[in-house]
């Protein structure tokens, strides 16, 4: 009941400061469209056309992305189909322990990184509840936010890296010669390990960047209060990530329904920007909504471990 308490709680908020949502969005438009220009222009175009109706010509080359894109270290090495969907974040994992990560796209998301670190100081006083203006709490949390998300994603990288290492590892050698299906599973199995231990890892963070800007609290205090957040109330944390992935399932659904059309023929440049855009400021929406349920849920575990 705290957490469905917290998720509803944590919507009220987010709609009483749904000014947040075009502000982000703006944010992330003015350092990505400069970008798109360099990348249309370095983008070589595909030997076959992109878009036809059925009956129309040969079908497209689907693949002329990837031929174009492979081992490119610059901005178009970064581009990939996979970057409006869910899969990106992995991808993008896989690319960087395995050392293939193009410099341009680690840089651009170290900025990103750096602009959402200066961003939530704001962004949880507004739908946590705090006194401050929404740019004095950005200001004023910067440094200690910037130190939490650089600690996060270190964490998430070190963490994956030794876990992969090891399980993926351990399965190709003791499972050497048996079926296919067998060693899917097992690798499905230590997947799910390496995800599960990462998440743990990261909302540890999530709560301390919470207390650090609610509490008023240094950064050893806001791990230590995280920590304990995560760990005396695992089972309210992990239900409140349930719902929100079950919120971002219903987003995904809605965006491939919107995305198909029937008949297969092939969706026009503007249907795909305009669901393009569509589906990053429900990405917002949720982000924004998924910092104040956990702010409002932290409030209610801080709350209840006081009165015991």
């Amino acid at each position: 009941m705290m957490v469905l308490g917290a998720w509803l709680v944590g919507l009220w908020r987010m709609c009483r400061s749904a000014w947040l949502v075009p502000v982000v969005y703006v944010l992330l438009l003015v350092a990505t469209v400069p970008l798109t220009l360099v990348l249309h222009r370095d983008l070589p175009q595909p030997s076959t056309p992109s878009t036809i109706e059925p009956g129309a010509g040969p079908v497209p080359d689907y693949e002329w992305l990837d031929d174009a894109t492979a081992n490119k270290r610059s901005l178009v090495g970064a581009l990939a189909p996979e970057v409006i969907g869910v899969a990106a974040p992995f991808q993008n994992l896989d690319q960087f322990l395995e050392g293939r990560a193009p410099l341009f796209s680690v840089l651009v998301s170290a900025a990103m990184l750096t602009v959402w670190a200066w961003l939530w100081g704001g962004v949880l006083t507004r739908v946590g509840g705090g006194t401050k203006t929404f740019f004095t709490a950005c200001q004023q949390s910067f440094s200690e936010l910037l130190a939490l998300s650089v600690a996060s994603v270190g964490s998430a990288l070190l963490i994956s890296g030794v876990l992969r290492w090891m399980l993926f590892g351990m399965v190709h050698a003791l499972m050497g010669g048996s079926a296919e299906s067998t060693v899917f599973v097992a690798r499905l199995a230590a997947t799910v390990i390496i995800v599960a231990i990462v998440a743990m890892v990261t909302l540890v963070f999530d709560y301390a960047r919470i207390a650090v800007v609610l509490d008023d609290v240094s950064l050893k205090a806001g791990l230590v209060r995280g920590l304990r957040t995560v760990k005396t109330n695992s089972a309210a944390v992990l239900m409140l990530v349930v719902l929100f992935s079950a919120a971002l399932a219903v987003v995904l659904a809605g965006y491939a329904a919107f995305e198909f059309i029937p008949g297969g023929s092939v969706p026009t440049v503007t249907r795909i920007i305009l669901l393009g855009q569509a589906y990053i400021l429900a990405r917002i929406v949720l982000r924004v909504w998924n910092a104040a349920a956990q702010a409002e849920l932290y409030r209610r575990c801080a709350s209840r471990a006081a009165s015991e």
